[in-house]
């Protein structure tokens, strides 16, 4: 049997069984990760596999990551925009998680629903990334912004929109 994998909306593979656990193993697929045994159909979260299911509690090694909530903060709405060019996509998603309830719209973009602000997830987020990946995070609650390397000309450019009186 062969597996597919399917990272920011593209899909990787074939994959043979061991290959697949071994990216278990490696933190390269988590129980998020959507998989497939058919490139083009039946794709699903690796933890409703049951062969996964089993790889993933040997390496589990402890509990679930603790969810992270910035105190005093209450839940708003953030859209969550993305480029990643580097590897850190799997780690940048997972990272993602631990900050409240999360839905891919499409590849690169998220909502996610949680306690923190957009400072606090770009400060975190941004360890992660490399210096040719990209992040925009929007607070749709409170109207804030906060990005990452997004070069000086879009730099200046969002903060000069933002910053309008309507």
């Amino acid at each position: 049997m062969s597996w597919f994998v399917k990272v920011e909306g593209r899909v990787y593979g074939p994959y043979t069984p061991p290959q697949m656990k071994a990216f278990v193993s490696e933190g390269r697929i988590a129980a998020h990760s959507q998989v497939s045994n058919a490139r083009d159909e039946g794709w699903c979260a690796a933890s409703e596999v049951e062969e996964f299911t089993g790889w993933l509690a040997e390496n589990a090694g402890g509990p679930a990551p603790e969810k992270r909530v910035t105190a005093g903060v209450r839940p708003a709405n953030f859209v969550i925009v993305t480029e990643i060019q580097s590897e850190a996509g799997p780690e940048f998603r997972n990272a993602l998680t631990a900050y409240g309830e999360l839905e891919q719209i499409t590849p690169g973009t998220w909502l996610l629903r949680g306690p923190t602000t957009a400072a606090v997830l770009r400060n975190e987020l941004s360890h992660i990334l490399d210096r040719d990946d990209r992040l925009l995070i929007i607070d749709a609650t409170h109207d804030r912004a906060a990005w990452f390397n997004l070069g000086r000309d879009a730099d200046e450019n969002i903060r000069n929109l933002w910053g309008r009186a309507n």
